[in-house]
């Protein structure tokens, strides 16, 4: 049974957050009901808090802009009008004029590439890069050089690679053709490195998510479903690169990319969920399933909540780790000899 009566110290948490009313752990109020949580007087004391704490929120900018991006992508695999694909019948005509030659040397016709498109193409590059500029601004109280930066900057080479492959779309002739073959070996650099990435998000998570309850490794916590949505989506896109490497003549006819492009977007739909639940917009939903509980009255015996992440590691201490151990080794080592040295003196 729970105890509602016993309040436990925070220790280890940030400032804002130990003042933040709206904060799970200092609500000591229990709801009741949906109901009693979205009375007016509770709305008007945490509604303006959260709204303050979401606009200076550089994780939210981030996260939408990322949605953004990842909603134009479904918009380009499913709209005919955008994609090019409702000119089926004028594409299928140029297909069938050189039935005879190899299939690797007939046109890229099933991938139409207007003009438009060549622009729309570049604009979603650019806006992938402005997504990994943001990840990595919204990181404001980390040194450049702390190892949860690594996703972040493979993040950036990822988004450069596929702009160089959009920037090669328009030189794409036939499905062997040189530029063709290129674009499909760059983008496939650009899935390898995305997955990468994506698991190094999660090391990142792992490193900073706040301990305490509701959150971890549980599909309770939004931010899981986001970083596996985000890994199952890479893993996607690596499998249809390969595909295309091995199997050119599936290009334009392998639509096993658009699954990964959905994942993606319901990964980007759980970013903004977990954003919001940082930014306490949640306080009305009840806790672990169960009304009548106040999260700040819990008592946890086994541990002090919420904690914030682990201790922060420098990309170079892994570096002066290893100098540091060899140097203790070698005073360890010259001690000993010094300790079992024989004199010896002749008269």
């Amino acid at each position: 049974m729970l105890n509602h009566n016993v309040h436990i110290p925070i220790a280890n948490t940030h400032d804002d957050d130990i003042n933040d009313p709206t904060a799970p752990f200092n609500e000591l109020e229990p709801f009741d009901s949906l109901w009693q949580a979205l009375r007016w007087r509770h709305v008007r004391t945490r509604v303006p808090v959260c709204f303050r704490k979401t606009i200076r929120n550089r994780y939210m900018l981030a996260n939408l802009v990322y949605l953004c991006y990842a909603i134009a992508i479904l918009i380009i695999d499913f709209n005919p009008n955008v994609n090019g694909s409702a000119d089926t019948s004028t594409l299928d005509t140029l297909c069938n004029e050189t039935p005879s030659t190899s299939i690797l040397d007939q046109p890229v016709c099933n991938t139409p590439l207007k003009w438009s498109n060549r622009i729309l193409s570049l604009g979603m590059a650019c806006i992938h890069i402005l997504s990994a500029f943001l990840y990595w601004w919204a990181w404001h109280d980390r040194t450049w050089r702390d190892v949860i930066m690594i996703p972040e900057y493979l993040n950036h080479l990822e988004a450069g690679l596929y702009l160089w492959s959009a920037l090669w779309y328009s030189r794409e002739d036939t499905l062997g053709g040189y530029y063709t073959l290129a674009v499909h070996k760059i983008e496939l650099a650009a899935a390898l490195v995305e997955i990468l990435a994506s698991f190094g998000w999660i090391m990142s998570w792992y490193m900073t998510y706040i301990r305490t309850l509701g959150r971890g490794f549980s599909l309770d916590d939004p931010d899981t479903i986001s970083y596996l949505s985000t890994s199952i989506s890479s893993i996607i896109y690596v499998i249809y690169n390969i595909q295309i490497n091995i199997y050119p003549e599936q290009y334009g006819t392998n639509f096993l990319y658009t699954y990964g492009d959905i994942v993606y977007f319901v990964g980007a739909c759980y970013y903004i969920i977990a954003a919001l639940r940082d930014d306490h917009w949640f306080w009305f939903l009840p806790f672990a399933g169960q009304y009548g509980v106040a999260v700040g009255r819990i008592h946890v015996d086994t541990r002090s909540l919420p904690q914030f992440g682990v201790p922060r590691v420098l990309i170079t201490d892994l570096c002066c780790r290893k100098r540091k151990d060899t140097t203790i080794k070698v005073n360890n080592q010259r001690e000993f000899d010094n300790g079992n040295s024989i004199v010896t003196t002749y008269l």
